[in-house]
Order: structure tokens, then sequence, then C-alpha cells
């Protein structure tokens, strides 16, 4: 019926309209606003912190090529402080606890790659700090708690390097057969291309190692 409107009738129709629902429709476009703007600008934090980050990593992986040690240490911290809950900070957790293995204090890197578990959302992290503790548990011989941290798997693609470490906490205690037995699986279970294989064959086929 519209069409059938006077121009007067349609303009005084609009009116009332826009007095009815104005307000609302203003509103609801002033929320959408809102919305855009706060979600392009969260966006737009989140890029510029991620590329802080990025540059604080990599002037620590300059400060660790140059020898920097106590220096490495300090921006490593600082990384795990200011962008926590990003990937640089996890991996910066990694090389505080590797600088805590040199410098042998075993139970500092311990308590490091146990925060790391506790609080990391990436699962391939979280697997490779089990197995650094794993590993350094072995060089403590302490094997069964090495052997009951590799219960524990957050990262099923890991599954061949966890076996690998199974065979050395085996070997570290003489216990031969089950040592080549992990190592096995662990070759069943790494991929071809893995630069990993040819040591692992090696460890698997030495003689006066593991009896065949």
């Amino acid at each position: 019926m519209t069409e059938y409107l006077t121009e007067q009738e349609q303009i005084q129709q609009l009116k009332t309209w826009v007095k009815q629902y104005g307000p609302t429709v203003l509103l609801g476009i002033a929320a959408a606003l809102v919305i855009t703007f706060c979600w392009r600008y969260w966006q737009a934090h989140e890029l510029a912190f991620s590329q802080r980050a990025s540059i604080a990593y990599d002037s620590l992986l300059n400060l660790r090529t140059d020898n920097k040690n106590s220096d490495t240490v300090l921006g490593a911290k600082s990384i795990v402080k200011d962008y926590a809950k990003t990937p640089y900070a996890d991996m910066a957790t990694l090389m505080l606890a590797r600088d805590a293995v040199l410098k042998k204090e075993y139970p500092a890197a311990i308590s490091t790659l146990n925060n790391l578990i506790n609080h990391s959302d990436s699962p391939p992290i979280r697997e490779i700090a089990r197995i650094r503790i794993a590993r350094i548990l072995i060089d403590e011989n302490k094997i069964k708690d090495a052997l009951a941290v590799l219960n524990k798997i957050d990262d099923p693609s890991f599954i061949g390097l966890i076996n690998e470490v199974r065979g050395d906490a085996f070997l570290a205690i003489n216990n031969q057969e089950a040592a080549k037995k992990a190592y096995q699986l662990a070759l069943k279970q790494i991929p071809n291309a893995e630069t990993l294989r040819p040591i692992l064959e090696m460890k698997l086929n030495q003689e006066n190692t593991i009896k065949t």
C-alpha cells in the first residue's frame, strides 16, 4: 500500500518510524561500531605484542651465539616476565633450563622445566620439557623417576624420542633387553627422514652394549 500514500504521508510515516525505532537502531549501530573498533584494536595490540616478543627473542639468540651467557640469562628472564603465554616465553624458559644444566644446577633445571610443564599451552613444548627432565634424572642415576616422567605423554608425535630415552634409562641400569626393545620401538616410530635415526641405530648396534 505504500505506493498509494501521498508524499506527505510517506514523510510522516518515516518520521513516526524514526521516532519509534530510531534510538534503538542508533544504539545498535553504535554498539556494533564499538565492538568492531575494540576487536581491531585488540588485533593490532596482539600483533604489535607478538612482534616485540619476536624481536626480543631474536636478540636473545644473538646473545647466545656470541656466548654472552650472563646477558643471555638476563634476556631470557626478561622475555619470560614480559611476554608470558607466548611461544617465545616457552623457548626462553627452555634456554634457562639448559643454562642450569650446563652449570650442573640440576634441581634448578628440573624446577624450571616443571614450571614450563605446568603453565605452557603447547603440548610439544611440555613434551620437550618432560624429556629433558628424564635425561637429567638419568644422568643423576634416578632411573625410576626418569621412567615415571616418561609415562606421561603430552604429544604422541614424540613417542619415538620418548622410547629412545626409555632405552637410555634401561641401559643405565644395565637392563640390556629392555633397552633393546625400547630402541627397536623408537626406530619403528621415528620417520626415516629424521636425523636422529643414525644415532639410534648406532645405539642399537653397539655389540658391547646391547647383546643380540
